[in-house]
């Protein structure tokens, strides 16, 4: 495993640079709309019926899914550790889905996490096999959508969403890259896959974990999507 923040920022060239770039410009242009509708309905209180029975509008459930997606994908873009086959651990790019998911339910949130698995490919997918693409980006990311079942306990549902999307890469791993575990000195093709993608993904889920904990985290979280 080697720390590449820095190294894999500086060589980012072509459609890669212009997408981080797109990325950046969209967030800091949703982070400026989600200020502003939550300074007018401040100053305006709405009579809207979603409103008045404590639901969230549906233009703040597409600004604030839109700031979800963007963020996680500005953060995927933040590889502090590389692996062969693109495994990485990113700068908590799971955890703007999981904080989605867990605030707005199951529909959105696995909706939101089906976005980002697409985003996911567009960034650029490792492919050798059909199943193993869908494995490793459709059903593994859409499985961050799993938050949503844990609405009051954000730590709980990035863990449960972690894990789901480390398993159907692990699966993915003992049918299509099982061929490489004698390289890395393993006879067993699951311990391999296992091994291989909790320094990936299971580190990415601890570290979204851990600072989902942080009260000062989920202070934040709270102020910002009560006001959805």
């Amino acid at each position: 495993m080697e720390f590449k923040l820095f190294s894999k920022l500086a060589s980012l060239e072509g459609i890669d640079l212009y997408m981080l770039l797109g990325a950046l410009v969209v967030l800091g242009l949703l982070i400026w709309a989600v200020a502003a509708y939550a300074k007018r309905t401040k100053a305006k209180p709405t009579d809207a019926p979603e409103a008045a029975a404590g639901k969230p509008g549906r233009t703040q459930v597409l600004v604030y899914g839109a700031l979800s997606i963007t963020l996680a994908f500005v953060l995927s873009y933040f590889k502090l550790f590389t692996l062969p086959y693109e495994g990485s651990v990113t700068l908590l790019s799971m955890l703007p889905i999981f904080a989605y998911a867990a605030y707005f339910g199951p529909a959105r949130g696995f909706t939101a996490a089906f976005a980002f698995s697409l985003l996911q490919v567009i960034q650029g997918a490792y492919i050798i096999h059909p199943i193993q693409f869908i494995l490793d980006y459709f059903v593994a990311f859409t499985c961050l959508g799993l938050a949503s079942f844990f609405p009051k306990n954000l730590p709980l549902g990035a863990a449960v969403g972690g894990f789901a999307r480390m398993m159907a890469s692990t699966v993915s791993g003992v049918v299509f890259f099982g061929s490489y575990a004698a390289d890395y000195g393993f006879t067993n093709v699951w311990a391999y896959s296992l091994v291989y993608n909790f320094f990936s993904i299971g580190v990415d889920t601890i570290l979204c974990v851990i600072v989902a904990s942080l009260p000062p985290v989920q202070r934040l979280f709270k102020r910002v999507f009560s006001k959805a």
